[in-house]
């Protein structure tokens, strides 16, 4: 079935939504895998080829352009390109996420660079508070996204989120799909850069500096 159905989803688009629509297909079955594990990297929820098939045709029918990513890296500082490229291995630490962290690597770059490219809206750094229960939390397989948002974002926070990444999710595909496949860990990346003071080092800092 969902062979058929991404055959069908494709059929009369333009070439541009061809590819994209490809994309999903390698992507949707390791998605519904990735997403619905539970700490024991066991499959908690049986995901039926017609869910998979509903979720490629809202995808693949989905409007909206490209998301803003901000200044190129030429454009930034020259460790921030060292930076982006840590995020991906810092906060996909559950085997279960590590497929769709991949394919998802260059789009959580694009949201980092947003990010630098606007200082963060000069939020805080808040490492010397919340980094090491940060760190166990986003480690740790039995939090999920909403333990992250509600435990460790601060209001000023959640309204830059709601203002930046949420208002291009509407917009478009790429974002709403990855805030859906992987939304824990790019919480976790969006507070780790906002504590790396959005951002002065060539890594995600995990501990402090001794």
């Amino acid at each position: 079935i969902l062979a058929q159905g991404c055959a069908l989803a494709r059929a009369g688009k333009p070439p541009v939504i061809q590819q994209s629509v490809a994309m999903r297909c390698v992507l949707v079955p390791v998605a519904f895998a990735s997403v619905l594990r539970g700490a024991n990297d066991n499959v908690v929820v049986d995901t039926t080829a017609a869910q998979q098939f509903t979720f490629l045709r809202s995808s693949a029918n989905a409007t909206g352009g490209p998301p803003d990513c901000g200044d190129k890296y030429d454009k930034l500082p020259d460790f921030t390109k060292e930076y982006g490229a840590t995020l991906s291995n810092t906060v996909c630490t559950h085997p279960g996420y590590k497929s769709s962290c991949q394919v998802f690597d260059e789009t959580l770059q694009c949201w980092f660079r947003k990010m630098v490219t606007g200082h963060c809206d000069d939020l805080p750094s808040l490492f010397k508070k919340r980094n090491k229960k940060l760190v166990e939390d986003c480690n740790n397989p039995d939090t999920d996204h909403l333990d992250i948002w509600m435990t460790h974002f601060t209001d000023a926070e959640k309204a830059y989120w709601r203002q930046n990444f949420k208002a291009q999710a509407d917009e478009s595909k790429l974002f709403d799909t990855m805030n859906k496949l992987i939304p824990k860990q790019l919480l976790c990346s969006t507070l780790h850069i906002v504590d790396d003071h959005c951002v002065k080092y060539d890594t995600v800092r995990t501990k402090e500096a001794r």
